[in-house]
């Protein structure tokens, strides 16, 4: 893979069965099961394609109901834009930020905030209650992992810092917001796991972090981008949209396809035309239909 490292896929692959996540590599690619889908783990501008026969064994090993693989980034093409990644490819030092609004909420931030990078066992010792505090602020559908499951996934990065790197957010000594990102050698990192203490939020604690990761990533390390992944359709947030509107992130495009395991295809097929219908009955089933007519698109 262009731009990675030798870290790629093996590496990956035991971080993942290290926090409880199965992967398979096919194609030389990882592949690991994210919302019931076998979707692949790495960068994603790189174009994914498998095979018939090696769709079916990914959701063999892996369990699922499809496959959903990407076209890599594209340029914008009328009426074909329904799917995207949000990343950013600069980095804009306060000075240099449009928006007044913003420069001044990211020069407070500066002066009220610190960020750093956080060791595995730091994480797991601090960040329980701003992980459950984040996920309590997004409501009941969003239910938290134990304290006990939150510290193993910590610890479990230990040995790994050279493709996850964990950055905190603090105000007055105390940790107000992390995030967990993995680096795709100088390709790409991303910004897997954003988590924000609500209590600090009006100290402009995710400008704070945002700025300081991007700086370091895009400025200093010379990523190619930063990537807080693809479109939601499941649930409603609003971080892709603040950061596009503050940090200068964009929407790169994308082709996706699903190859649904059986009796799933059939099923999707026969109940399509009612799609709007039977959405209403689950945000989850919604979410599916919804990603089965862009891939039709």
């Amino acid at each position: 893979m262009s731009g990675t490292t030798d870290a790629y896929p093996d590496r990956f692959v035991a971080l993942l069965a290290e926090r409880g996540q199965p992967a398979v590599v096919l194609q030389g690619t990882a592949y690991t099961l994210y919302q019931r889908m076998v979707v692949p783990f790495g960068p994603a501008g790189r174009a994914y394609s498998l095979p018939a026969e090696d769709a079916a064994r990914a959701l063999r090993s892996l369990g699922g109901i499809c496959v959903r693989t990407t076209g890599g980034f594209r340029p914008s093409r009328a009426g074909r834009d329904e799917w995207w990644a949000v990343i950013c490819r600069r980095f804009t030092e306060p000075d240099d930020v449009p928006s007044s609004n913003t420069r001044s909420k990211l020069r407070r931030a500066l002066r009220r905030c610190h960020v750093h990078r956080l060791a595995p066992h730091e994480l797991a010792r601090t960040g329980y209650e701003v992980y459950r505090k984040a996920l309590e602020r997004h409501g009941p559908t969003a239910a938290p992992m134990s304290r006990p499951a939150f510290e193993a996934y910590a610890l479990a990065a230990e040995g790994f810092e050279d493709i996850v790197e964990s950055w905190g957010v603090f105000v007055e000594g105390q940790l107000a917001g992390f995030c967990d990102t993995y680096v795709f050698g100088a390709t790409e990192a991303n910004y897997a796991t954003i988590r924000l203490d609500p209590d600090h939020l009006g100290r402009y604690t995710s400008y704070a972090l945002l700025h300081e990761m991007n700086r370091h990533y895009l400025a200093e390390r010379r990523i190619e981008y930063v990537n807080d992944g693809f479109r939601s359709i499941l649930h409603a947030t609003s971080i892709q949209e603040f950061l596009e509107h503050q940090f200068a992130f964009e929407r790169a495009y994308s082709d996706v396809r699903l190859t649904w395991a059986a009796p799933y295809g059939a099923l999707m097929r026969l109940t399509f035309p009612a799609r709007r219908a039977l959405g209403r009955l689950d945000p989850r089933l919604r979410a599916l239909y919804e990603l089965e007519r862009i891939s039709r698109a």
